[in-house]
């Protein structure tokens, strides 16, 4: 059967772990076009830069600015027609699931996150801001009315696909609905196992306050252990600040040397409460293993002794203590990279598959 299916993204302005599974449904559906509010091709891949992507021309010119149109994101997202389409398949952490399917088809959204700043998270995300009185208050009832559309937005999605476990309670939470997990694709090719191993800790990703790299600076300048920052984003002064003479940075590496500081690590540090984590799999396709908090989607994927140890969540002392017992020689890496290997490309790409064959049908 021949179903015209399009494809929905919140924006199309980074390359991180969203946008690769996009990549990965988007080899599904050749001729799909793709969906999205904002875009800068610049950031791209070249196989996705080639595909039909569409956006709404009365935002184009604002992708600067795209946080603070935040409160319109909802009309944006169903301003869209999808009249002509079988199927909608939307990967989302923002309005994408809010997509407006036609009466006749069907929609699947692959969900990242629940929207973190409207919920459980907007501390993290808005400060300071909170605080003033008449911000505060405008940001309150913006976020207010937000939660509001989420729900019953929710309502049009026929099946929604989480990328872990935590994320489908927070789904089961704020929706009430079930979702089937399907972890995210991740391409361990370019990530082979270590052959030796260095003296330091290693943080990596967005430099952005939910991951709380904030807390491994000040855990590993309290011990006097040496630790590597590696990434890029609007957290990167502060984190500096925080940061003494056990602690250097590495901002935007290269692949080369991404991979290198994965497979050199002595474990790598996954401090925040996060939805999945796929760096947290190509460093354990490396054989590295993780240091994690006692939440989110780390509880998928450590197996404790295994692949990686447990800190409580937010405490520096939990962290402190198991830094200074930890002993990368107690880990075995052929295991851990063999572990990683089920978190493939084509296992996503076959579980996907039947999911969306058993919703057509």
């Amino acid at each position: 059967m021949n179903v015209k299916t399009a494809l929905v993204h919140d924006w199309l302005v980074t390359w991180r772990g969203g946008e690769k599974v996009l990549l990965e449904l988007a080899r599904l559906y050749p001729e799909a076009p793709i969906y999205t509010l904002f875009l800068d091709r610049n950031c791209l891949p070249e196989e996705l830069k080639k595909r039909d992507i569409r956006v709404l021309k009365q935002l184009s010119r604002w992708t600067r600015f795209r946080k603070a149109l935040l409160p319109i994101l909802p009309w944006a997202i169903e301003s869209f027609d999808f009249s002509e389409y079988d199927l909608i398949i939307s990967t989302s952490s923002c309005v994408a699931k809010g997509a407006k399917k036609p009466a006749h088809g069907r929609h699947l959204c692959y969900i990242h996150s629940p929207m973190r700043y409207a919920w459980d998270q907007k501390r993290e995300y808005f400060g300071r801001f909170l605080d003033f009185p008449v911000v505060g208050w405008l940001i309150e009832w913006g976020l207010a009315c937000l939660r509001k559309w989420d729900v019953t937005s929710a309502e049009r999605v026929d099946l929604f696909v989480a990328n872990s476990g935590f994320v489908a309670g927070r789904v089961k939470t704020y929706y009430g609905r079930d979702a089937v997990v399907v972890h995210p694709p991740i391409d361990l090719h370019g990530f082979p196992k270590k052959d030796q191993c260095g003296d330091y800790f290693l943080v990596a990703g967005a430099l952005v306050p939910y991951k709380r790299f904030d807390l491994a600076i000040k855990a590993a300048e309290a011990l006097g252990v040496r630790l590597i920052v590696a990434g890029s984003g609007p957290e990167e002064l502060k984190l500096r600040a925080l940061a003494g003479p056990s602690t250097q940075f590495r901002i935007g590496p290269n692949q080369a040397e991404w991979v290198s500081l994965l497979q050199n690590a002595r474990a790598l540090l996954f401090p925040g409460v996060e939805d999945f984590g796929m760096i947290a799999i190509e460093a354990m396709s490396c054989g590295t293993p993780v240091i994690a908090s006692r939440a989110g989607g780390a509880l998928d994927f450590i197996v404790e002794g295994e692949t990686g140890v447990f800190f409580e969540p937010g405490n520096q002392s939990s962290l402190e203590a198991v830094l200074q017992k930890f002993d990368e020689r107690h880990f075995n890496t052929e295991k851990i990279s063999e572990y990683a290997l089920g978190y493939s490309l084509n296992g996503f790409k076959v579980k996907m598959q039947d999911q969306i064959k058993k919703l057509m049908e």
